[in-house]
C-alpha cells in the first residue's frame, strides 16, 4: 500500500512535466509578433496630425434622483496636436501637446434629500484650462495583410499644468476661488486607423486605462489658501472620450530593407 501511494506521488510531477511539454509543442502562433506582422507603417517616416474631442451638456428644468430643477450649461474641449517618427517597422515614438478646457455654468440646482431637507445651488461658475506635454510610444497592428486598415495602441506619459477659477453666489454673497493645477498621468489609448491616400489617414481612438495624480492649490477671496491632492486608476471603456484625428505621413529616409 505504501509503495502504491509513493508511486502515485512520483508520477504527479512527471505527468505535469509531460503536459507542459505537450502544450508548448502545440502552441498556436497567431502571427502577431514584431517580425511576423506585415508592414503597415514603414521605418523612417514622420507623421504629424491631431485629434479633437468636444462634449456639450445642457439641462433645462431637469430632474434626476435627488437633483431637481436643474438649469445648467457645460462643455469640455480637448485638442491634441502631435508628431511621431517610426524608428522601426510598425513602431513609433513621438511628442504630444494637449489643451483641455472645461466650463460649467449652473443657474439653479435643487438637492432634495427628504421632504424636510432641501437646499439649492445658485449662480455657480467653474472654469479650468490645462496644458499638457506628453511622450508617447505607438505600435501598429495591420488587419491581416492590409495596408489601409489597422489598429494601434498608444502609451503616453503626461505632464500638465493649468489654472482655474470658481465663482459662486452674487452681489455681497459672491465668493471667488483661483486655482493652480499640476497633473501627471499615464494613458493607454487604443484606436483604429484608415488610410485615405498614401500620405493621409483618419483615426479614431478611445481611452481605456489611465493613471493620474493631480494637485490643486487654491486661494479663496484672495485671503484663504489651501490645497488638495487626488490620485486615480481606472480601467474602463469610456465612450464619451472618443477622439477623431487626421494624420499626414511622409518619408524622411529610405528604408533599404523595406521593413
Amino acid at each position: 500500500m505504501r509503495h502504491s501511494v509513493l508511486t502515485r506521488l512520483l508520477l504527479v510531477p512527471v505527468f505535469m512535466l509531460c503536459s507542459v511539454q505537450l502544450l508548448s509543442a502545440q502552441k498556436f502562433d497567431r502571427g502577431m509578433g514584431l517580425r511576423e506582422a506585415s508592414v503597415f507603417m514603414p521605418k523612417g517616416h514622420i507623421m504629424f496630425g491631431g485629434t479633437v474631442s468636444y462634449q456639450d451638456y445642457k439641462f433645462y428644468d431637469y430632474k434626476f434622483l435627488i437633483l431637481d430643477n436643474m438649469k445648467l450649461n457645460a462643455y469640455s474641449l480637448k485638442a491634441t496636436p502631435y508628431v511621431y517618427y517610426t524608428f522601426a517597422k510598425n513602431m513609433a515614438v513621438g511628442v504630444r501637446f494637449s489643451y483641455e478646457r472645461f466650463l460649467a455654468k449652473v443657474d439653479r440646482v435643487d438637492i432634495s434629500l427628504s421632504d424636510d431637507l432641501t437646499f439649492g445651488i445658485d449662480d455657480y461658475y467653474n472654469l479650468q484650462h490645462t496644458y499638457f506635454g506628453s511622450v508617447s510610444y505607438r505600435y501598429y497592428i495591420p488587419l491581416g495583410k492590409s495596408r489601409v486598415f489597422g489598429l494601434f495602441s498608444d502609451i503616453s506619459l503626461n505632464f500638465g499644468a493649468g489654472q482655474g477659477k470658481v465663482i459662486s453666489g452674487s452681489g455681497q454673497n459672491m465668493t471667488g476661488t483661483y486655482q493652480s493645477i499640476l497633473d501627471i498621468g499615464i494613458d493607454v489609448i487604443p484606436g483604429l486607423v484608415v488610410f485615405i491616400t498614401n500620405e493621409m489617414s483618419v483615426e479614431a481612438s478611445v481611452g481605456i486605462l489611465g493613471l493620474e495624480w493631480k494637485r490643486i492649490s487654491q486661494t479663496t477671496n484672495q485671503v484663504y489658501e489651501g490645497s488638495y491632492e487626488t490620485s486615480s486608476a481606472n480601467f474602463k471603456l469610456n465612450l464619451l472620450s472618443i477622439s477623431i484625428g487626421v494624420n499626414f505621413v511622409m518619408p524622411l529616409i529610405k528604408d533599404k530593407k523595406k521593413s
